[in-house]
């Protein structure tokens, strides 16, 4: 019988648990062959075949001494990994976050892991050994394909893409598989690479035995430059562990000949080192801050609070210096040899933050948030594994694989960025947090100046510990704050576009006084909407249910959901008139129309649209900091936590946008996103003002953030929200249907509304067409579950809501719908 390939039999009685990065509802069992069974442990990737070809890197959860039910398991190929890279409190975090967020454990891991550790299969085509290269019957694509392979025995889907100039070849390969002119392999590509560098070290024996150093100068005798360079690396050695050879060509000012000539005459020889993508702090470590009274009695009182309770609400006025104690509670955690983890809301806070923070603890710092690329993530999750000390990071900082973790600080905890929306799993990272700290048996402080209403529900209620700081550090005087009735303005012709007077002059005065401006707008852009002014159009989007806002530096169109871009048009399209005009105001108006009032006057906008890159962030707040900028215009960027010593007036140009969002915390957010962004106004040496534009200058928010008091604020609200029904005293659940075609969202709305309804009752509400009712060309239509808080029943309410998911993508023609559940929205 000639050689081939067999059916692979189990050979052991030992099989896996292993998860994949896919949304699949359960993990797959693989059985894992003899030669395998000595490595394979719990945490370790695996190559496994899922699909008829398909390879991935799944992880192995857990290990059985039984077949699986229902279907034959296939075999382990290898062992990805020496070392597991996740670790048992990281999977429990796992399965709780997929159990309560309705999600699959694949879409958690997918989300947690580095892009560069999730590896899937990557097809190559390769020359059939049927093939005779007869090329007689081939077309002129083919042919080049098969000489191409003819040259190079492997050709990925890429290449074949760029030799034929297109990027539809799926066809043409399939042809060829046909004519048995290739075949596919799949083959399982590691993404990470470590960075290597060339370094420079003495070569035997002088490596080991420095009393033949005066030897080795001898043999260089002859070249002044080669002695130099080796007395540069002799300077070099003394304080580095490992010389870098363009380090050492730049302090020698030689090429790499003379290096080059070094290694050929024996004294020295050129290796490759491993370093890190991370880099290292090289700057002088800075002492802390001593504490003021106020925040020695804030540490005290949380230390005191956390030997009974595992949460602390500390609830501090903007400048009161939270962080300070912040520093004070990482300090004493690295006293005892602890992790801690750090969390903001926007990576826009991480500059000011990191730099603080590294000026104390040094290296000790490691900073994780999306704009790290993949293998800088692979290389600081191995740092955590490895025990970093403290990490700060956005909320994906979570998923890290912390061995040690005993403190939580969540920084601005009322922030809605800590809530991730889409892609699943949509977790609130707030309260990932809490239960994660239950996981490690840490500690968790909330540190706020405008908490959420849950979390002050919560501490009102006895489940958390609350510290309040109610004084400015320094004894400053929070800002002034005054509404200005933009309504009677404009009525009295003294708006300036669309600059009440009262906030011109006040910006004018402060430049006067030499002090800074923060002017924040909640949408950025020129203009929201391009009206006709004869019938009324107005620009939409092709594939969402949004105007399009005008952008005047690309002079288009665009719209903020999907992206989709397009001129201005000449003329209205309905009516073909041109009495075509700009409505509303972005962030980009307001830096053009301060530029006419004050040209000589350095402005600078913060919005999605400037801080793209790394150091989008950090550019501006820089410049900002050293006084290169007087007025900041930005949306949300600039109200979260910045700390800056010269502003002098904070302006606040549309509170009437804020207030009127059809969501039932617009109130909360509306209060919380005003005082944070006052509090950026007089942090140092004086008392900041802050001028509010509104047209509806009664609204009760208004009132109450200019009295500065949360309690009042927070007494109005929750009767409010116990009134109708709404959180903390119930639960929410929301579930999202989304087709291209409007019939196909309709019937399949109509298929899960009349099983979860049958289980469910009145709790479920709905459908309903949302305020935006199509995104990138998928119609919408929402449900609303309203839930006692019973753990049990919600529980069993998730599987009825996930059962009927599965049904309605199960029923024909529906399985291309799409069903997000949202647990606790908003």
């Amino acid at each position: 019988m000639s050689e081939g390939s067999f059916h692979s039999i189990p050979n052991t009685n030992l099989y896996v648990e292993v998860v994949l990065p896919l949304a699949i509802p359960r993990t797959y069992t693989y059985w894992v062959p003899e030669e395998l069974v000595a490595q394979v442990s719990f945490g370790k990737r695996v190559e496994v075949q899922f699909g008829k070809k398909k390879l991935y890197a799944g992880l192995v959860v857990q290990t059985l001494h039984e077949a699986p039910d229902g279907y034959q398991p296939k075999p382990i190929l290898s062992i990805i990994d020496p070392n597991p890279i996740i670790n048992a409190q990281q999977y429990r975090l796992w399965q709780w976050m997929a159990k309560y967020y309705c999600a699959t454990l694949g879409e958690i891991m997918n989300a947690a892991m580095p892009g560069n550790l999730k590896l899937s299969s990557e097809t190559s085509v390769i020359i059939s050994p049927l093939f005779d290269e007869n090329y007689g019957g081939l077309n002129d694509k083919e042919y080049l394909i098969a000489e191409a392979l003819s040259i190079q025995n492997t050709l990925s889907i890429q290449d074949i893409q760029g030799i034929l100039g297109q990027k539809t070849v799926y066809p043409l390969i399939r042809s060829m598989l046909d004519k048995k002119i290739i075949f596919l392999k799949e083959d399982l590509k590691a993404k990470y690479k470590p960075k290597k560098v060339h370094c420079i070290r003495l070569a035997e024996p002088y490596a080991s035995q420095s009393e033949l150093m005066e030897e080795a100068f001898e043999k260089l005798a002859r070249s002044v430059k080669q002695v130099d360079t080796l007395m540069a690396y002799m300077q070099l050695s003394r304080n580095q562990s490992y010389v870098r050879r363009a380090d050492l060509c730049k302090k020698a000012k030689v090429d790499a000949s003379v290096i080059k000539a070094m290694e050929k005459k024996g004294v020295i020889e050129i290796y490759e080192q491993t370093i890190s993508r991370l880099g290292s702090y090289d700057n002088q470590l800075e002492g802390k801050h001593p504490l003021s009274d106020q925040q020695k009695l804030a540490y005290q009182e949380i230390l005191a609070q956390w030997e009974e309770k595992n949460v602390v609400l500390l609830h501090g006025v903007t400048g009161s210096g939270k962080t300070n104690v912040y520093i004070e509670l990482i300090e004493e955690a690295l006293k005892r040899g602890e992790q801690v983890l750090y969390l903001l809301p926007e990576i826009a806070l991480t500059t000011q933050i990191t730099s603080r923070l590294q000026k104390i603890f040094g290296n000790d710092i490691a900073v994780y948030h999306s704009r790290l690329n993949n293998n800088e993530r692979v290389e600081l999750w191995q740092e955590v594994m490895d025990g970093k000390p403290v990490v700060l990071g956005a909320r994906s900082a979570l998923y890290l694989p912390f061995i040690k973790l005993k403190t939580i600080i969540i920084d601005e905890e009322h922030d809605s960025s800590f809530k991730q929306f889409d892609p699943s799993p949509r977790y609130q990272a707030r309260d990932v947090a809490i239960v994660a700290a239950g996981i490690h048996r840490a500690k968790v402080l909330l540190g706020t100046a405008t908490p959420s209403l849950e979390s002050y529900y919560n501490a009102k209620q006895g489940k958390y510990g609350l510290v309040t700081m109610p004084d400015r550090f320094g004894g400053i005087e929070l800002p002034h704050i005054e509404v200005i009735d933009a309504r009677k303005e404009q009525q009295e012709k003294k708006m300036h576009s669309i600059f009440s007077s009262r906030l011109l002059d006040g910006i004018k005065q402060t430049l006067e006084q030499q002090e800074q401006i923060i002017l924040f707008q909640n949408r950025r852009g020129y203009a929201p909407t391009y009206r006709c002014t004869t019938c009324g159009w107005h620009s939409e989007c092709i594939h969402c249910d949004v105007s399009l806002t005008y952008h005047k530096f690309h002079n288009n169109l665009k719209c903020h959901y999907c992206g989709y871009t397009t001129n201005l048009p000449v003329a209205c399209p309905a009516c073909k008139t041109k009495a075509l005009s700009l409505h509303g105001f972005g962030t980009e108006k307001i830096e053009d129309e301060l530029k006419i009032f004050l040209p000589d006057v350095a402005i600078q906008r913060m919005d999605f649209d400037t801080v793209k890159g790394k150091e989008g962030h950090s550019k501006i707040i820089n410049a900002f900091q050293e006084g290169e900028i007087d007025i900041l215009v930005g949306t949300q960027m600039v109200t979260k936590g910045l700390d800056f010593d010269r502003v002098g007036l904070v302006g606040i140009l549309s509170a009437d946008q804020l207030l009127h969002f059809p969501d039932f915390r617009a109130a909360e957010r509306s209060f919380q996103l005003m005082i944070q962004v006052a509090g950026r106004a007089g942090r140092k040496g004086k008392q900041g003002k802050v001028l509010i534009q509104a047209y509806n200058v009664a609204h009760p928010v208004l009132s109450e953030v200019i009295d500065g008091d949360f309690d009042p604020f927070y007494n109005r609200e929750i009767q409010e929200r116990q009134q109708f029904k709404y959180p903390p005293f119930l639960r929410l659940i929301k579930i999202s249907i989304k087709h291209k075609q409007p019939k196909t969202v309709n019937e399949a709305a109509k298929i899960y509304s009349h099983f979860v309804k049958k289980h469910l009752g009145d709790r479920v509400k709905g459908p309903a067409i949302p305020y935006i009712s199509r995104v990138r060309g998928f119609y919408i239509l929402d449900f609303l579950v309203k839930l006692e808080k019973d753990t049990k029943a919600i529980q069993k309410i998730k599987e009825v809501l996930m059962e009927g998911m599965f049904k309605v993508q199960q029923e024909k023609g529906y399985s291309g719908v799409r069903i997000n559940i949202d647990v606790d929205p908003y």
